[in-house]
């Protein structure tokens, strides 16, 4: 048995929204790169099979989302992503297709912490088309 049940790795400390409840960062905004993500996974490897993609930024943002997800699979990982799901649709057929993937947590939080959102109904409605996609 693994020493952890899961790691979370921040690939990003970027989002694409500004709620209410989530702390600023003074920190310099950028996304991790794929060779650094790949020295992450070799160093956890022996602790844990999951890896939970979250922390302060959006990783359906990261550019390289596809190449982390196919590394996190070749070396053994179950992955579990959590998104504000305001970009489901664009990373919807990657997504669907990544065997790494195991799980995607909406944090339906992003809908009450922002005023932002125009149409609740259609933020929703493209999760929900998501969800019975992928089951």
């Amino acid at each position: 048995m693994k020493q952890f049940k899961k790691v979370y790795i921040e690939i990003t400390n970027i989002c694409n929204l500004r709620c209410d409840f989530c702390p600023q960062t003074s920190r310099k905004l950028e996304f991790m790169q794929v060779d650094t993500f790949g020295k992450i996974l070799e160093q956890i490897k022996p602790h844990t099979n999951y890896l939970y993609l979250h922390v302060k930024g959006e990783p359906l943002l990261h550019p390289s989302l596809d190449q982390l997800l196919d590394l996190s699979h070749k070396e053994g990982f179950h992955v579990n992503i959590a998104t504000n799901g305001i970009l489901i649709n664009n990373a919807r057929k990657m997504l669907l297709r990544k065997p790494a993937v195991r799980q995607i947590n909406f944090s339906l939080h992003s809908l009450s912490g922002n005023k932002e959102f125009n149409n609740k109904d259609i933020y929703l409605q493209n999760i929900l088309s998501f969800t019975k996609e992928a089951i």
